[in-house]
């Protein structure tokens, strides 16, 4: 017997389970299907099953390119962390009004191309940019310092373009605090520092791992950034995978991607644990 009262209360999610499976989980499937086929010398797809595209992975080349992308998604989260938490903290610790305008303007950069903003570093950081041109004007240069086209550059504009996500992830953590525990902590003599590193931390850890996930995804795959940033001098996987596309060898180019959706399943698995512990930890 179907049990009518079930599925009255689950009926609203049938519409947003149709259409995750129809934007998200039949794109997925096509991906990895066509990560096991192959191509012929003209490009097109033949429907011959192969490992060819998996073995190719483990090249040494490819997976420098691999290790470049985890390195840079990695340090972006820890960059945007170590800038995103103290600006989370002083804003939820804001007046309400003064809450609003900073969470404004946090979030006034999604408002703007990021391309355009990429540009802005390139205005910035080139040999005719605006740094070196005033180090010559002022004399404290003698010729241009090369800042561009190297992987610290890539890293600046990548952690630039994502930082917003982290904050705001931060802040609804932050936000969230039972303010009497720290009031109580203050009580029992303990100090700012320690209050900070005994009560806040852990209990904003859900809001670190959420923002670093939300950090770490896309810094995988913004191939535009080292794209304009990087003059092509190091790749990543988004531009290994946009490389392969052009070259009409989707087959490669799929299985490039389904190597990125595990990387990525990865750090999700290591946030939900960290979410799933906290949250047990908060009913012991």
């Amino acid at each position: 017997m179907f049990n009518l009262k079930k599925i009255k209360q689950n009926a609203p999610a049938v519409p947003i389970l149709v259409w995750t499976g129809i934007l998200v989980g039949i794109p997925l499937i096509y991906v990895v299907v066509l990560s096991f086929l192959s191509r012929d010398s003209l490009g097109n797809i033949v429907f011959e099953f192969t490992w060819e595209n998996y073995k190719r992975i483990f090249d040494p080349v490819y997976l420098k390119v691999f290790y470049n992308s985890f390195l840079l998604a990695v340090l972006t989260g820890l960059i945007t962390l170590l800038i995103g938490y103290p600006v989370a903290y002083f804003t939820a610790n804001l007046e309400a009004n003064r809450r609003s305008l900073a969470m404004g303007l946090i979030i006034l950069p999604f408002w703007i191309s990021s391309l355009l903003r990429v540009y802005g570093w390139i205005i910035l950081l080139g040999n005719n940019g605006l740094i070196n041109s005033l180090l010559l004007k002022f004399k404290i240069i003698d010729k241009p310092l090369t800042m561009m086209y190297n992987f610290g550059t890539v890293l600046v504009g990548t952690a630039y373009m994502l930082i917003p996500f982290m904050i705001v992830a931060l802040y609804n953590s932050i936000d969230k605090l039972d303010r009497s525990l720290l009031e109580a902590s203050y009580d029992l003599g303990a100090s700012k520092w320690k209050t900070f590193f005994k009560i806040t931390l852990p209990l904003t850890m859900p809001g670190i791992a959420g923002g670093f996930t939300l950090v770490f995804i896309p810094a995988l795959g913004l191939f535009f950034i080292s794209d304009l940033l990087g003059g092509g001098k190091n790749i990543f996987l988004g531009n290994l995978i946009n490389a392969q596309i052009k070259g009409r060898n989707r087959p490669l180019a799929a299985a490039f991607s389904v190597g990125m959706i595990i990387l990525v399943l990865l750090v999700l698995y290591i946030y939900t644990r960290i979410t799933k512990n906290k949250k047990e930890g908060l009913f012991l």
